[in-house]
């Protein structure tokens, strides 16, 4: 099998690991194209064009019948699934080096494709080694059969002069606002939180793996007490579960950030069109929109890791300060009766909203509520008078629910905040330190209306677990359910591992694929951002590809001013001149040979030892020892500067 057909199968192969670890992969196309791969070690199996037609007709039905089917599967990903089972089924007919060349095209295609769904440091590195091994494939097609070991000083030698253009290019150019983008495959957008809140939600999500948001603070972090990154507001509640309700209310023009940004939000694919915040500040990214109810709208889902920041807010008027709605009090009569009741009596008690908050706090550190991941199953009649006066067993969830329904039962304004809380703090060897939020952190709070302070925070889980607020949700857990958190978790030094290398993806996102106009402006002095830029960026773009070109031509002539192989060839050639013309532009060695030997019939025999043995030299499965070479290089040169000097009739 030629090396160039080895290194398309190998980048096919890689493209669909990466693929199918990173979920984008359909069906049809995770199971064909390994069996394509399969199919291409038999090659006269697949010489029958009639057997091939058949196995692409019959790809193309079945991704047909199945692509419409799979949920969460957009027209954009079928099609891509589609580009990659065609890359597949050309590397079947790829008997020709047209064919090959065609098959690489379409490899290419595919894998930038791939790019544009996966933007993680390991599928980038990927995807490069898929491209490389392409244009590993091409030069070989291109140059003639050569060694491995050439054929990859070849391609680092392109990589390194089209490296200064790329960066040229990625600095200088303009930003340009993002036209459209393509969603991701099955396993992304899995951020978790639901749009609405039943009790046991939460203590589900939190066992699931996966990451949710890196924070990046331009100061000192806030302490772990003070970590409420919020997502979702619940302000309906129909007894059992909670739900946002009517849409919030939107300012027609939200001002600006004043001053530098403050946090900087990585935040991973999600299908909710919320995103993660602290609450504070204001974003810089103008399609972020906050709302009354002090929720980031986005308006779409997230389909790609999003970069957005978060500035000052100056002396705008914060979410905080808006006055409380019908919706804020809405209870439904008679839904958990002894809740009610209770509420009703602190009521009586007193009407200061501060003070009934005071008496569910005492009420609920009395009572020995216990914190678990397996609260169990709730009646659907009066749930939360079960959980309150019967099981007092709950997660974050359930206190949180409860205690909201107890201050709308007294009549004070409440609703309920779904988001994550803590984090962990990261300190990589490359890069800023950072906050990362797992879905581990998932959590659920209130939120209750004090006339003198607006919209306050109250979280009563902190109240029966404190360990949960001020620590973490491990150290909130009995010893059986802190196992099961960690089940399935890595050793500690390869979790150390995988922490920097987190460290290094975080960077790559950071200064890499989400670098836009605004990072590029804090970068590049002012001088390259004016009206030149263009210019500037078409010089340098320029410059740079000419002094590419002019190294390799000079690496190429110092190659070959250092070979001694070469320069032996060279004086064998130079035998030639007096005896043929010169050599033609983009003549190879064989075809000059092949020349001479047309022209001069007796050294036909003398002309084919020579390359023979020089391919045998450069290319053999055991090439001859130099020592050898010299001396029979020697030789054919005498032979040739001999019929050269000889008497002519």
């Amino acid at each position: 099998m030629p090396l160039n057909l080895r290194l398309l199968k190998l980048a096919q192969a890689l493209l669909w690991g990466q693929l199918l670890i990173s979920g984008q992969l359909q069906p049809v196309a995770a199971l064909g194209i390994p069996m394509f791969l399969a199919l291409s070690l038999r090659p006269n199996w697949m010489q029958a064009r009639r057997r091939l037609l058949a196995l692409t007709l019959l790809v193309l039905a079945a991704w047909t019948v199945t692509a419409p089917l799979l949920e969460r599967s957009s027209w954009q990903l079928s099609l891509g699934n589609l580009v990659w089972l065609m890359g597949g089924l050309k590397l079947l007919e790829s008997y020709t080096p047209a064919s090959r060349r065609r098959a690489c095209l379409v490899l290419l295609i595919g894998i930038g494709l791939a790019g544009s769904l996966s933007h993680t440091l390991a599928a980038s590195l990927v995807q490069g080694a898929c491209a490389l091994c392409c244009v590993g494939s091409l030069l070989d097609l291109e140059a003639g059969p050569q060694p491995l070991k050439g054929l990859l000083r070849r391609c680092l030698v392109l990589v390194g002069v089209m490296l200064p253009v790329v960066v040229a290019a990625f600095l200088l150019l303009p930003r340009l606002p993002v036209l459209w983008s393509l969603p991701g495959g099955a396993g992304l957008g899995q951020s978790g939180l639901s749009a609405e809140l039943r009790p046991g939600d939460i203590a589900q999500l939190v066992l699931q793996k996966g990451m949710a948001a890196r924070v990046q603070f331009s100061g000192a972090p806030p302490p772990p007490q003070e970590r409420y990154w919020r997502v979702l507001v619940h302000r309906h509640f129909d007894g059992e579960v909670w739900r946002q309700g009517p849409p919030p209310a939107f300012a027609s023009t939200q001002p600006s950030p004043m001053g530098p940004m403050r946090e900087r939000w990585l935040v991973e694919p999600t299908r909710l069109r919320w995103r993660p915040w602290s609450g504070e500040g204001l974003p810089t990214d103008p399609a972020l929109k906050l709302s009354s109810t002090g929720g980031l709208w986005a308006g779409t889902s997230l389909n790609e890791t999003q970069l957005y920041g978060l500035g000052a807010s100056g002396d705008g008027i914060s979410w905080r300060s808006q006055t409380p709605t019908a919706w804020d009090l809405q209870l439904p009569q008679g839904s958990n009766p002894k809740l009610e009741a209770l509420a009703q009596r602190w009521r009586a008690q007193s009407d200061d909203p501060a003070a009934l908050v005071a008496l569910a706090q005492r009420w609920y550190v009395s009572q020995g509520f216990r914190y678990s991941l397996e609260p169990g199953q709730l009646p659907g009649t009066a749930p939360l008078d079960a959980f309150l006066f019967e099981r007092r067993l709950g997660f974050c969830e359930h206190f949180a629910a409860s205690f909201s329904a107890f201050m709308r039962a007294a009549g004070v304004p409440a609703r309920v905040v779904v988001g994550y809380q803590g984090g962990s703090w990261e300190t990589p060897l490359a890069g800023a330190p950072y906050l990362l939020l797992e879905q581990s952190n998932a959590h659920a709070w209130s939120e209750v209306w004090l006339p003198e302070r607006g919209w306050v925070t109250v979280d009563p889980t902190g109240w029966v677990v404190p360990e949960r607020v001020r620590l973490s949700l491990a150290a909130s857990l009995n010893v059986r359910e802190r196992q099961r958190l960690s089940a399935g978790a890595p050793p500690r030094w390869l979790q150390g591992i995988a922490g920097q290398w987190q460290g290094l993806d975080t960077r790559w996102q950071l200064w890499v694929m989400q670098f836009d106009s605004i990072q590029q402006r804090q970068l590049l002095p002012s001088w390259l951002m004016g009206d030149w830029q263009g210019v500037i960026a078409l010089l340098s773009l320029a410059l740079c590809l000419g002094g590419g070109l002019a190294l390799m031509l000079w690496l190429e002539r110092y190659r070959d001013n250092t070979d001694p192989a070469r320069q032996a060839l060279n004086r064998c050639l130079r035998e030639l001149k007096a005896l043929s013309p010169e050599p033609r532009p983009g003549e190879s060695l064989q075809q000059i040979l092949r020349r001479a030997g047309l022209q001069h019939p007796p050294l036909e025999a003398t002309l084919d030892e020579l390359l023979n043995l020089y391919n045998q030299y450069r290319f053999g499965s055991q090439p001859l020892p130099w020592s050898h070479l010299r001396i029979e290089l020697r030789a054919l040169r005498r032979r040739l500067r001999a019929f050269g000097r000889r008497p002519t009739a």
